[in-house]
């Protein structure tokens, strides 16, 4: 693997995502709300007795969220995942508890307690979102790499990092799936963040959580290149 350094840093992760969060402290974690399984378990009897038809329900998470859902400009639903983490992303907290209640019916509950333990203020951050931060902080590196025949993931074909994030794959930053695919939505993990310890971090990198909140990987980066500018 490449080893990469530049005296020269500009915008960060949270920036390049256009997300507005508050300070997060890299040393640590906050520990898990393990009420969720009982919160969303409450919340979906509630809705279940308010109605049996999924309109009625997605009524009842409307009212939840304080009539505070915004209209997708792609024309997506509402109450489509799509559509609440974009929401998210763009700083609207009242697509957590209807986001919540997706994951929890769809039985990824750990996916639900994470993004219950940020509060809709820390947003944990997708292989996507590492991938484009990548693209930023080797940059450089990645220059050379563009112009090559490389192949791109079959889930990557339209998405418009699709040929960056090819090239970050080439370049053994990231890992592909067995099945050859990139799998932008799944949540970055501890493994993610270990390969690229030695090139990107400061040389204190220490991280135990099986997930990593936007403003602490912006940290870790930039601290990582200010490291490598003092060298």
């Amino acid at each position: 693997m490449k080893s990469f350094s530049s005296p020269k840093y500009g915008a960060g992760i949270t920036q390049l995502v256009e997300c507005q969060l508050p300070k997060l402290n890299v040393a640590g974690s906050i520990p898990v709300t393990r009420s969720i399984i009982l919160l969303s378990a409450l919340l979906l009897l509630h809705s279940s007795i308010l109605s049996a038809t999924v309109d009625s329900s997605q009524e009842f998470w409307l009212m939840a969220s304080g009539y505070g859902l915004l209209e997708d400009s792609s024309g997506e639903s509402f109450f489509s995942e799509t559509s609440l983490l974009n929401q998210l992303n763009n700083g609207n907290r009242k697509a957590l508890l209807p986001l919540v209640h997706l994951l929890v019916a769809s039985g990824r509950i750990e996916y639900a307690e994470i993004w219950m333990e940020g509060r809709g203020n820390f947003l944990p951050v997708t292989r996507r979102d590492l991938g484009i931060a990548l693209s930023w902080y080797g940059r450089f590196d990645l220059y050379g790499v563009m112009t090559s025949d490389i192949s791109i993931p079959p889930d990557l074909e339209d998405d418009d990092y699709s040929f960056t994030l090819a090239a970050i794959l080439h370049l053994g930053w990231m890992n592909s799936s067995l099945d050859g695919c990139f799998h932008p939505d799944l949540l970055v993990g501890l493994s993610d963040l270990e390969i690229l310890a030695d090139d990107f971090f400061p040389s204190s990198y220490h991280w135990e959580s099986d997930w990593i909140w936007m403003r602490s990987l912006d940290s870790l980066f930039a601290a990582g290149a200010q490291e490598r500018a003092r060298e």
